[in-house]
């Protein structure tokens, strides 16, 4: 009798708990189950289908951030103007004042200033200190004829919303230097062209952009764990080293639908292979699973259609796949061979040094990321490799492989130079077997590249430049510049025909990077420097041939032809096309066109994204 009790409490006590087991084993499960657009639990045999980070994340950072500013732009030859009233008047005078400067308004009515939009694009993933080139404009009604000769104060760089009033958000940067005018054409295209121009690397970033994996709500429900896997899954193949030379992790899951990340040294110039590598990663597998899909890779890496995700796939395996890249070095198809160079590059396997070098080489439309990955590489052999290449006579390949190194060895003196122009640019000489080539850049880096040694002017040669500065011929083997001030003497150079020795003295004078560009055109225009020589942002096109590749290619197949026989109607045709599609060097659209690229790319983002604002 005295027994009943206890065995009918025991059994509610076990009834109790088995209950509250399946409650939690049901909830359990329930947080694991992916949820299809209607909201609705999954069977678990549907989340096969959810095997890779990829199938449930979206990358998040890889838009251009827009910023801008208003500023004030000096040492202009007359060209200037006094800006009417307007809300950007009133905080270019607030911007003024917060710097000290006495009677702002002076200033701003001088012919010799202008007011000018500063407008800067902080690329994905770019990091505190690092620079950036800030696109120059006038504002709508400005009276200002040319930003000619100009140097931009340091003008403070924010988000900003202009309406009957501006509001302006966190400031991101800081901006400063001389500015970059298109050269004078003697055409109607001036009036429009010399109100515009940019600085290169004149912005300084003051923030770290974000970059990481955003969880798609319709693959799988919003939960810290679905987002704690990931940064699981992703630190367990990755790892990078911070300032105090230790490994760290480069996963953070910051909530329950977003992951950031920090980019890996190997991959710093090409974030986006980093995130399309990272999507590749599967979110569970087993060694068995894992060797299985290595067998199945290694049949897709020796097709050319699948060659390219295999590759990445592969490269996201990481060490055990090395074996499995390397069987596509040796394969007939250029396609294969490429993609495994290329994910070996990545894994730091030097014996794709010499396949990338090759394919660099040869095929314009693989070189652009051959290039990168040589980068990504970083040993001797890529070094190399890249030395190779700059004895070679095609243009984009010959500076594509400069900037290269310069990248990986800043400080090698093949590719160092020297600083001009009050340290807005960079000249190199560089010893090359190759036909002279004087090469130079009108976007991020101020330089000018000289392959060659004793490349020269020919003269007669007579040129005004900007800020009073004159360069001439005095002989077939002497060149004069001359720099003239309002009450200052003379000053004068005479040098050697050489364009080193003439830039050189430009920059003794007191010449800047515009300057300097300005002149060299010129020069080409008056022949005293061949055009074939003169180029302008020869660089490695993703994808395609360059403008110049083009053009070295239809001057081949000219060469070929006998004399007086004609060209074939479907080549003239094809060069008709692509006359229409591409821009010359110096075009009056260039500017514009990357201008509306980089807006068209560019979207606004919550600031919950890129941090709290900074404290005073």
């Amino acid at each position: 009798m005295n027994q009943k009790p206890n065995s009918s409490r025991a059994k509610t006590v076990s009834f109790f708990a088995l209950a509250v087991m399946i409650v939690a084993v049901s909830g359990g499960c329930r947080a694991m189950f992916h949820k299809n657009p209607n909201g609705k639990v999954e069977d678990p045999r549907e989340r096969a289908k959810y095997f890779y980070i990829g199938d449930v994340t979206a990358s998040f950072g890889l838009d251009n951030y827009e910023i801008q500013g208003v500023a004030l732009v000096t040492s202009l030859a007359g060209t200037g103007s006094d800006p009417a009233p307007s809300v950007l008047r009133d905080q270019l005078l607030k911007e003024m004042s917060s710097r000290d400067t006495r009677h702002p308004n002076t200033y701003l009515a001088s012919p010799n200033t202008s007011m000018v939009i500063a407008t800067g694009y902080l690329k994905p993933g770019i990091k505190k200190g690092e620079h950036f080139d800030i696109l120059v404009t006038l504002p709508e009604m400005s009276e200002t004829t040319s930003l000619r000769g100009g140097y931009m104060l340091k003008a403070t760089l924010s988000d900003y919303l202009v309406t009957n009033r501006v509001m302006k958000g966190w400031d991101r940067a800081q901006a400063a230097g001389p500015v970059l005018v298109e050269p004078r054409t003697g055409t109607d295209k001036d009036k429009v062209m010399q109100r515009r121009g940019r600085i290169l690397s004149g912005g300084v970033c003051q923030m770290d952009r974000v970059v990481g994996l955003r969880v798609l709500p319709d693959a799988v429900r919003y939960d810290r764990l679905n987002t704690m896997k990931i940064e699981k899954v992703v630190n367990r193949r990755f790892q990078t080293v911070g300032n105090n030379g230790l490994k760290e992790t480069v996963a953070k899951a910051k909530d329950d639908k977003f992951v950031e990340l920090y980019i890996p040294s190997l991959y710093k110039d090409n974030l986006r292979r980093f995130l399309d590598v990272v999507r590749c990663l599967p979110l569970r597998e087993s060694e068995a699973d894992m060797m299985a899909r290595l067998i199945r890779l290694q049949k897709q890496l020796h097709e050319p259609v699948s060659a390219a995700r295999a590759a990445m796939e592969l490269e996201a395996i990481g060490t055990p796949a090395v074996d499995t890249l390397r069987t596509g070095l040796d394969s007939r198809e250029i396609a294969v061979r490429f993609h495994a160079a290329q994910a070996l590059a990545y894994l730091d396997v030097d014996e794709a040094a010499p396949t990338l070098g090759k394919i660099a080489a040869e095929e314009p439309s693989y070189r652009y990321n051959a290039l990168m990955a040589l980068r990504a590489l970083n040993n001797l052999y890529a070094e190399e490799e890249l030395k190779t290449l700059m004895n070679l006579p095609t243009a984009e390949t010959r500076y594509g492989a400069f900037r290269t190194l310069t990248e990986m060895r800043p400080d090698d003196p093949l590719v160092k130079g020297m600083k001009l122009g009050k340290g807005t640019f960079t000249l190199c000489v560089v010893n090359s077997t190759a036909p002279p080539m004087i090469h130079v850049t009108r976007s991020y880096r101020a330089e000018v590249v000289i392959f060659g040694q004793g490349t020269r002017f020919s003269t007669p040669l007579a040129v005004e430049g900007a800020n009073n500065i004159v360069v001439r011929s005095a002989s077939p083997d002497e060149i004069v510049i001359s720099k003239f001030a309002v009450n200052q003497p003379p000053q004068q150079r005479t040098v050697s025909a050489r364009v080193d020795e003439v830039i050189n003295a430009l920059s003794d004078v007191g010449a800047t990077y515009p300057d300097v560009l300005e002149i060299l055109q010129a020069a080409v225009g008056q022949g005293a420097l061949p055009a074939s020589m003169f180029r302008v942002d020869a660089l490695p096109s993703d994808g395609r041939a360059s403008r110049y590749e083009k053009e070295e290619k239809k001057q081949a197949k000219k060469d070929a032809r006998k004399p007086g026989e004609n060209k074939p109607a479907a080549e003239t045709a094809a060069e008709t096309q692509d006359a229409a599609k591409e821009r010359e060097p110096w075009s009056p659209d260039g500017p514009e066109t990357e201008l509306a690229a980089q807006e068209n790319d560019s979207t606004r983002q919550s600031a919950w994204f890129f941090g709290k604002k900074k404290e005073k």
